[in-house]
């Protein structure tokens, strides 16, 4: 950790320099790659910005770090972008891959996919995972005591978790799609390790309750369907949007027929959109909106497969809290997020956010927005590619009785 701050920090430093040094001179925009190697400036051709189609623009960036819910990490990430079709046609396609290991044995393995086909025709969205993990859960709704303790209410848990989620969108028109997936979330192994059914002094977990109320199985359980979806899509650039409006609508039908557990049907929607209230397209200052919500129609869900907070496609609500922290069989999350430049070459940028969460509990009669959860924080942006606009993110956020975490990461928040 003390080598990766370092190397933030001369990285800083040296962003700072370059751009005091020429103030009044256009600066050529970097990237980490120019700062790390440099960049040969004689004989050099003019660089074209325009992205070549089918051709692949790759970031690979090293995994050292710290998150609430796996401790200390190590891995790689690969970030891959691309042109199905022509630039005027055709939306920036990102394939996103990682794996880690962590001090607290666990194994992550993710691969989520937005690829546009040519004349974005027809979209892939995806989001594939395997986790050997553990995490502590605390209960259902917005469950927190008065005390200054992150860790009151927390109840351990081991588990693995398989996650294969694939959608094919059609086009309707303009920018408006259709399409149908399968969707696949399987727990096993699951291990609650605070349950004590047999001692006097027995405890009995939020886990353990709701699944026995609900007569659902505790050491493994499915949700195994398909869903219908509507897509609406009008971001300049998938992976970093500077302008531009994405909504989405699923409808998911999981069934015993299908090899869920047990029947149910959910009702997921997003929506994000993008301002760019000073006109500026070098090094703009961007505020961005984000809202999602999942609600059960009928049946119930098993435990861990309801909605929680850091368990969205790419792993990012509730900054400030984690992982699961909130978990409920509805639940409502929104966000807003200000993005500006710091330095002239377009190498360093900073984030402020703030974020809002609330989940329900029915067997104690909590319903949505009865108690909310804040969070909010800052973070840095580090330019990783300046031709696809890709950036790493570091944050920290806080949020209620003294939660808070330093979150790490490829391309934005949302």
């Amino acid at each position: 950790m003390k080598q990766f701050s370092l190397c933030l920090l001369t990285i800083l430093v040296q962003c700072i320099f370059n751009s005091s040094f020429a103030q009044n001179v256009k600066i050529p925009e970097k990237d980490i790659i120019d700062v790390i190697f440099g960049v040969k400036k004689t004989n050099k051709k003019p660089e074209n910005d325009s992205l070549i189609p089918r051709k692949l623009y790759t970031s690979i960036l090293p995994i050292p770090g710290y998150n609430p819910a796996l401790g200390f990490v190590i891995g790689a990430g690969i970030s891959t972008n691309f042109l199905s079709g022509t630039a005027n046609k055709t939306h920036l396609s990102n394939i996103l891959a990682n794996a880690t290991i962590t001090t607290r044995n666990q194994f992550n393995l993710f691969a989520r996919n937005m690829i546009f086909l040519k004349d974005d025709e027809w979209v892939l969205q995806g989001d594939w995972r395997w986790l050997i993990f553990s995490q502590p859960t605390y209960g259902l709704g917005i469950n927190f005591n008065d005390l200054p303790n992150t860790t009151a209410n927390e109840e351990p848990m081991k588990f693995n978790y398989l996650r294969f989620y694939q959608t094919l969108y059609k086009k309707l028109w303009g920018t408006w799609y259709a399409g149908i997936g399968v969707n696949i979330d399987r727990h096993y192994s699951v291990v609650d390790q605070l349950l004590d059914t047999s001692s006097a002094n027995q405890y009995l977990t939020a886990h353990y309750e709701y699944s026995k109320l609900n007569n659902i199985r505790q050491d493994q359980y499915a949700s195994i369907g398909i869903s219908l979806n509507l897509l609406y899509d009008t971001r300049d650039n998938s992976v970093n949007p500077r302008k531009g409006q994405y909504a989405k609508m699923t409808f998911r039908i999981n069934n015993e027929i299908f090899g869920s557990t047990r029947s149910h049907n959910t009702l997921y929607y997003e929506y994000r959109t993008y301002w760019n209230p000073t006109k500026m397209r070098v090094r703009p200052h961007i505020i961005g909106f984000w809202t999602m919500g999942s609600l059960l129609m009928s049946g119930k869900q098993p435990y861990l497969e309801m909605p929680a907070i850091g368990w969205d496609m790419y792993n990012r609500t509730g900054r400030g809290y984690i992982q699961g922290r909130i978990r409920g069989e509805n639940m409502w999350y929104g966000e807003t997020e200000y993005r500006f430049p710091i330095s002239k070459n377009g190498l360093l940028g900073g984030v402020g956010f703030v974020n809002l969460s609330t989940a329900t509990n029915e067997a104690k009669k909590q319903k949505l927005a009865n108690q909310f959860a804040a969070g909010f924080g800052f973070g840095l942006r580090i330019k990783m590619s300046k031709k696809t606009n890709t950036n790493i993110a570091i944050d920290y956020g806080m949020g209620r009785n003294g939660s808070s975490g330093v979150f790490v990461n490829l391309l934005e928040t949302f």
